[in-house]
């Protein structure tokens, strides 16, 4: 587990990697049967699907990156870990500029300005706020009606 978390990280320290594990949520590798020097196999399958994720987001932030891109970095998380993750990675991107691909509010919220992807280019820019205010596609998406099946507003509707 630790050394897949630091892998490229040439260098990082024990702290590093404890910091790292901290933000992600992943302190649960300090209680697998080896601690850190644990064993998962190929591709984590003996780790849930949110354990893998947090170890993936832990190696992403590990020893401080200046650049950072994340896709959906917390969508396998229960509710209650995905808020504190938020609020610790919230901590790590005030150093660090990041691209992150999010579909759920909370997650875009993260973001100081918000690129609205439409059919494949972007179709609006802005803060969370000024899109919720402008941007008709950019509030239903927030507003989780696409999950109910209500049709997209008209103006600027997504396809």
């Amino acid at each position: 587990v630790g050394e897949n978390v630091l892998m490229g990280a040439e260098g990082a320290s024990e702290q590093e990697l404890r910091q790292a594990l901290s933000v992600a949520q992943a302190d649960f590798a300090h209680q697998l049967p080896q601690g850190v020097g644990t064993q998962v196999g190929e591709q984590g399958l003996s780790l849930s699907g949110g354990q893998r994720q947090r170890l993936a987001l832990a190696r992403a932030v590990v020893g401080g990156p200046r650049f950072l891109v994340l896709d959906d970095p917390l969508s396998a998380l229960d509710v209650h870990t995905e808020a504190r993750v938020e609020a610790a990675l919230r901590r790590v991107l005030e150093g660090t500029t990041a691209l992150v691909v999010a579909h759920r509010p909370s997650t875009v919220m993260l973001a100081d300005r918000v690129a609205l992807l439409s059919d494949g280019r972007i179709s609006a820019v802005g803060t969370h706020q000024e899109l919720l205010r402008t941007s008709p596609e950019y509030a239903w998406l927030m507003s989780g009606a696409h999950d109910t099946g209500v049709p997209v507003p008209e103006e600027g509707g997504a396809r």
